[in-house]
């Protein structure tokens, strides 16, 4: 019985030594995954110093876009119809909640390379700051009549009051229309 005994005593020391060494590892590997592991997850987490995107699009919790950044923007919704833009321009465009453009701040992608700030109502665009590229600017105000107030410092000043889409008042007289 004591060479049953004495193998049964070896296995147990054997089994011992094991426990140990398993015991040893797992701590060596806790401490692995607290000290390195959680490097990693906190580079992982640190914002990147730059981001490269074609288009950035913001939405409501309905899923609507109510901020596109975008090279070029897309032709505008309005009214929930697509329709044509004048020209190609990139920039940052805001939506109401039905998902019509509603202004932006915008660069011209061609022509005359101008920068411009809108802000639209449901269907016409109300407000206009343009930034010629060589100099001067035009600001212009319109409602749904196209009754306007316009004033310029683009080539000369000039100031313009539009009504039904006619020019009742402009100084100087002989200035270009400016709507």
């Amino acid at each position: 019985m004591s060479e049953k005994l004495e193998g049964l005593q070896r296995r147990v020391a054997s089994l011992e030594r094991r426990v140990v060494l398993l015991a040893v590892c797992c701590a060596a590997l806790t401490a692995y995954v607290l000290l390195f592991g959680y490097r990693g997850v906190v580079q992982a987490m640190a914002p990147p110093e730059s981001l490269t995107v074609k288009r950035l699009a913001v939405v409501d919790d309905k899923g609507t876009e109510r901020v596109v950044i975008a090279a070029p923007l897309p032709d505008p919704l309005i009214l929930g119809k697509r329709v044509k833009r004048d020209g190609p321009v990139s920039g940052i465009l805001i939506f109401d909640p039905k998902g019509n453009e509603r202004g932006g701040y915008v660069t011209s992608d061609s022509g005359d390379l101008a920068a411009l700030i809108t802000l639209d109502s449901e269907r016409d665009q109300v407000f206009t700051a343009y930034a010629n590229a060589d100099s001067g600017a035009t600001v212009w105000t319109e409602n749904e009549k196209h009754d306007a107030i316009a004033f310029s410092t683009h080539g000369q000043p000039v100031w313009e009051i539009v009504q039904n889409k006619k020019v009742i008042y402009k100084r100087p007289s002989n200035a270009p229309d400016l709507h």
